[in-house]
This record gives C-alpha cells, sequence and structure tokens, in this order.
C-alpha cells in the first residue's frame, strides 16, 4: 500500500510538472535535481505508447537523454518487445545507442545483436541472429536462421542484412551478399517479389519477374510476366479485393500462339487441337474466387478455372497445373453446430469433353443429434449429372445411423453402429449402356471391440491395443456410376466400418478385420506408433481389383509406423503386404517435417 501511494504521489507531483509526456508508474528510490531525476529499483516508466523497465533509469532534461540500465525492458506501440543491457536513447527515441540487444516482434520472430545504434529511429546492429522459429528443438538449437554482420532494422519499413547466411539446424546453406525483407510490423508493402526461375528443353530459359503494388489496404495486384527464350512471352496478372465477410481474386493469363508453332501432333485428334489453338490466334487462362460469408449460418462461394486448351497450364513454366480437369462451381453452404448443409452446381473443362459431366445440381445435408443412449446421424444427398452423349443420371441417396460407445469392465471398449444405406439411381439415354436404373437397401451393423493394455515404466509408457470388428451387412446387388471402383484396405479404413471415401457407400458383404495399435509415451509425449491388421471377407468374394486388398478371402497385411524423432520431424512409413503372392505390393517411407510456418514431405 505504501508503494502505491508513493508512486502516486510521484505521478501527481512530477508527470505534470517537470516530466510532460513521461509518466513514472513505479521506482523503489527517486532523487530529483534541478535538471534530472534519477529513479533506482523495480524502475517502470510510460513514454510516448512505450512501457520501459529497467533497474535504473534518468532522465537529464537538458539534453533530453533517458538513460537506463541493468535488465532493460522495452515494449512499443507494435507490441514488439527489445531487451538490453543499457540503454540511452533520446526522448524522442530517434538516436542513441544499447548494448546486447534482442528483439521479440509482434509476429514472435526473433532478432538479436552485441552492438546497437539508434539513428533516425532505425536500428543499426551488429553481429546479428534473426529467426522466425520461436520454439526451439529439444537441443536448444533454432531450426533455422539468418546471421549477418550488419543489419539495419527499421520498425517502419525493411530489415536489410549484409553478408547474409542462412542456416538450417546449425549448417549454412546459402550466402548473400544483401538481403531484405519486410519488418514482422508491415502487414503489406509494394515492391519486388522474388523472381522466379526455370529451364527446360522444349521453353528454355525462363523467368518470372513479380511486382506486388498494393492499391489500398484491401486491394492488391501482383504482375508477373512471363519471359522465355523459345516459346514467347505471358501477360499475366493477379488482382485481390478483401471486402467486409468476403473475398474475392482473380488470376488471368494471355499470349500468342508461337508456344505452339513446331507442334504437330501424335494422332487426328491432338492435330485438331493444336489447328484450332493457332485459329484462334491466342492462349491464356482466367482463374478466380469469390467467397462470402452471409451471416453466422450461411456462405456463399463460386470459382471459375478456364484455360484455352488443355496443353496450355502445363506448356510455361511456373504456370503448371496437373489437374485432369478444371472446375467451375457455385456453392451455398449451411453451418449449424455439427448440421451440414451444401447446394452445388459445377462444370468441367476436360477432355474428351462428352465424357466429363455437368453437375446440375448435388444437394447434401447432414444432420447429427443425441439420440437413446447413443448419437444419430442422417447424411442425405442428391444429384444430377448431364452429359454430353445425351445421357443423364441422377441419384438420391440417404444414410442414416445410430453409433454408441460403451466402457465395460477391466478397460474394454466396445462400438456399435447400426446404419441403413438407401440409394436410388435413374438413368436416361439415347442408346443403352452397362448403367441401368436401380433402387438399394443395404442394412449394415458394426461391431468393434478394442482393449488398450497400459505398460509403464520410469523410461517409458506403452499402450498396447488388440482390436476385433465385424461388419455384417447385405449383399449390394447393382454397380453404377457413383461406385468408387477402387478403395483399398489401408492403415486409416482397416478398423473402420466403412472403407469408401464417400459417406452415401457403405461396405457390403459380410467381413471381419483384426489387428492391434502400439504406441509409446515419454512425460505425456509421442514417441512412436504402430498399426498392423487384415481384413477377412466372410460372403462371396466379388470381382475386385488385387491392390484392393479383397480380390481374394483374406486381405493383404497392411502396417503403419510413425516415429517421432522430434516436436517437428517425423519419420513415417506404411505397407501392404498380399500373402497370396508372397511379396510387399505396396511400401512407403519418409520423413515429414512441419514447424506450423514451414511443411517438408519427403516420401519414397
Amino acid at each position: 500500500m505504501k508503494k502505491l501511494l508513493f508512486s502516486i504521489g510521484l505521478y501527481l507531483t512530477f508527470a505534470s510538472a517537470f516530466c510532460n509526456d513521461i509518466t513514472f508508474v513505479n521506482s523503489d528510490n527517486t532523487k530529483y535535481t534541478k535538471n534530472s531525476i534519477y529513479c533506482d529499483g523495480n524502475v517502470i516508466i510510460v513514454h510516448c505508447g512505450r512501457i520501459i523497465s529497467a533497474d535504473k533509469i534518468s532522465y537529464n532534461r537538458n539534453k533530453q537523454v533517458i538513460t537506463s540500465t541493468g535488465n532493460v525492458i522495452i515494449k512499443d506501440e507494435k507490441q514488439n518487445t527489445y531487451f538490453m543491457d543499457s540503454l540511452c536513447v533520446s526522448k524522442n527515441f530517434k538516436t542513441g545507442n544499447a548494448k546486447n540487444i534482442k528483439i521479440i516482434m509482434q509476429d514472435k520472430s526473433r532478432l538479436a545483436a552485441t552492438e546497437c545504434t539508434i539513428n533516425a529511429g532505425k536500428f543499426e546492429l551488429k553481429n546479428v541472429i534473426y529467426s522466425p522459429c520461436y520454439e526451439c528443438t529439444e537441443l536448444g538449437e533454432l531450426t533455422w536462421q539468418i546471421k549477418s554482420y550488419s543489419v539495419i532494422f527499421d520498425p517502419e519499413e525493411d530489415t536489410t542484412y549484409e553478408s547474409a547466411e542462412f542456416d538450417l539446424f546449425g549448417t549454412a546453406l546459402l550466402y548473400a551478399p544483401y538481403f531484405s525483407h519486410a519488418s514482422s510490423n508491415i502487414k503489406k508493402k509494394s515492391g519486388f517479389l522474388p523472381p522466379r526461375l526455370g529451364l527446360s528443353s522444349k521453353s528454355g530459359f525462363g523467368v518470372c519477374p513479380q511486382y506486388l503494388y498494393l492499391i489500398s489496404d484491401s486491394q492488391e495486384l501482383i504482375l508477373k510476366p512471363i519471359i522465355t527464350s523459345k516459346i514467347g512471352n505471358v501477360g499475366w496478372v493477379y488482382y485481390g479485393f478483401r471486402f467486409p465477410h468476403g473475398e474475392f481474386n482473380v488470376d488471368t493469363s494471355i499470349t500468342d500462339t508461337r508456344s505452339i508453332d513446331n507442334e504437330v501432333g501424335n494422332d487426328d485428334y491432338e492435330k485438331k487441337s493444336i489447328q484450332k489453338i493457332r485459329s484462334s490466334g491466342y492462349r491464356g487462362h482466367i482463374f478466380s474466387k469469390l467467397r462470402y460469408e452471409i451471416n453466422n449460418t450461411w456462405r456463399c462461394s463460386s470459382d471459375i478455372n478456364l484455360a484455352s486448351d488443355r496443353y496450355y497450364l502445363k506448356k510455361f513454366p511456373f504456370m503448371r497445373n496437373t489437374d485432369r480437369a478444371l472446375e467451375s462451381n457455385a456453392k451455398l453452404e449451411g453451418f449449424d453446430g455439427d448440421n451440414y448443409t451444401l447446394v452445388k452446381t459445377a462444370m468441367f473443362q476436360a477432355e474428351p469433353s462428352q465424357c466429363v459431366p455437368r453437375v446440375l445440381p448435388v444437394i447434401e445435408r447432414n444432420y447429427s443429434s443425441d439420440f437413446f443412449y447413443g448419437t444419430f446421424h442422417l447424411d442425405s444427398s442428391f444429384m444430377h449429372l448431364d452429359f454430353n452423349n445425351h445421357r443423364s443420371s441422377q441419384k438420391a441417396m440417404s444414410n442414416a445411423s445410430w453409433n454408441k460407445k460403451i466402457l465395460l469392465p477391466m478397460g474394454n471398449i466396445f462400438d456399435i453402429a447400426c446404419i441403413l444405406s438407401v440409394s436410388g439411381l435413374r438413368v436416361s439415354e439415347k442408346e443403352k449402356s452397362t448403367y441401368d436404373s436401380s433402387l438399394s437397401v443395404i442394412p449394415q451393423i458394426n461391431c468393434f471391440w478394442q482393449w488398450p493394455l497400459i505398460i509403464s515404466s520410469k523410461e517409458l509408457d506403452t499402450i498396447f491395443t488388440p482390436i476385433f470388428g465385424m461388419i455384417i451387412a447385405s449383399n449390394k446387388k447393382h454397380k453404377n456410376v457413383f461406385e468408387e471402383p477402387f478403395c483399398e484396405i489401408n492403415d486409416v479404413n482397416l478398423f473402420e466400418g466403412n472403407r469408401f471415401f464417400a459417406s452415401y457407400n457403405i461396405d457390403s458383404g459380410k467381413r471381419m478385420c483384426y489387428g492391434a495399435k502400439l504406441a509409446g509415451y515419454k512425460d505425456g509425449e509421442s514417441l512412436y506408433r504402430f498399426i498392423i491388421g487384415r481384413s477377412t471377407e466372410l460372403s462371396t468374394i466379388s470381382d475386385k481389383l488385387e491392390a484392393t486388398g479383397l480380390k481374394h478371402k483374406h486381405s493383404n497385411i497392411v502396417t503403419s509406423a510413425d516415429v517421432f524423432l522430434l516436436d517437428e520431424l517425423t519419420l513415417t512409413a506404411n505397407g501392404s503386404f498380399s500373402t497370396h503372392r508372397k511379396k510387399w505390393l505396396k511400401i512407403e517411407t519418409g520423413l515429414c517435417f512441419s514447424n506450423g510456418i514451414f511443411d517438408f514431405d519427403l516420401m519414397f
């Protein structure tokens, strides 16, 4: 209480009478002279939006200089935090110097230097380390960082480096004599973006300079022309606009037909396509996206993705698009708790066009609620497809399910699910094909048992979980265009009642699955995870692909393993072994790295 009264008295005495815009919040000891004030012990002052704390702070009124020593901490109006051993700075913070400065910026990136000179509000730093990785590894080593002898840090503009060295896990990978980036306080700024370079035998050398022009706080324009040595140049531009509750952007390009002058075509179809491109006189693309939040429940969106021809996006460097079809769509979506509603229409640009349908429309509704000590789900959808070869299809689907998780004595867990899938297909076509109108009603019961067994020790906690499941359903009599022709048993769906991705398709027939999971933990953190199991068909074997693992009575043995080397680095592997062919049909291994900012996967 005495300290509080002293602080209030100090503020009333000196803040208005002597220090003008400097407010003293706290100080253990204060000494006042004619032109100076000295504060010692747990000093905290507020000055021009900055909060300054230190062991000792003095202010010279004649020179208008603030001197701080011992555990100096400053938090500015931009939410940057500065730590230093000592500081001598002018009252307006435009000039001064500091020793052993460390800066934590508002985006959690960090910068440290041994020496600092403040000149016109800019920090001239020596012997600098910068990194956006604010979490260190267990070894105390930053994931990646930039080292530089001299850096100019301008909170209002750029951070500029001289003789910059880029390190990854403590190993130098790249050197640049000069490098700069916008400071973390700057959300956006007009200027050149890193150029993109490419080289290929068909397009020659290619370069794509990029310039970002900020029209306003909510609008941006990116000019990114492509210049090549063999196939001509491309005018390419991006425009983005953000408005209340939504955003709109468009990405478009245009060029002449020089890029296809040397093309001949391997067959009649390709020759006709090339001739059609030449006669048009241009090539290009347009991608646009619109998003708008109507209210807390509903949102709408629209995507337009069109190209002059199917070769264009793969012809030029930096415009790679591997999608076999470009989709343009319009959607209306509703979110109400766990419930979801979708109305969508879509069109596709692909070759050959007669095989690509127009979706007019798709309507989906997903509903869930608590019911009879369990959870009830109702997934319904309607789809209309229109083809160019005088064929159309309509399908209505409904999937009702009830599931309950039961905890049995000694930690046994029993899951039961009852499902009723109803689907109807109507096909209208000029010429008869293999697709017929049909009605399918499939009831299904899924029962899964698992028993987590915990083995604890001082060094490691291990959880071993044997799993057994039974899926019982009637055999499906009809197959149609909506049926997935390939969906393998793998480590993701092995212990699930449905191996299909789509919710409206469920497994038919009878099968059981069995296997186990093994997981290791240390101090509550995962060390490894392993899964092994297989599925056995109990009903008549249907005509399925070998890779599905269901061509024979017993599926392939599927395995999956994850080893967490570090918090951010994971070694992963999965495979599928065929006991019928006595060989591995699939083995995938890789490294996955993710720190929330940078993601990298290397798979074999």
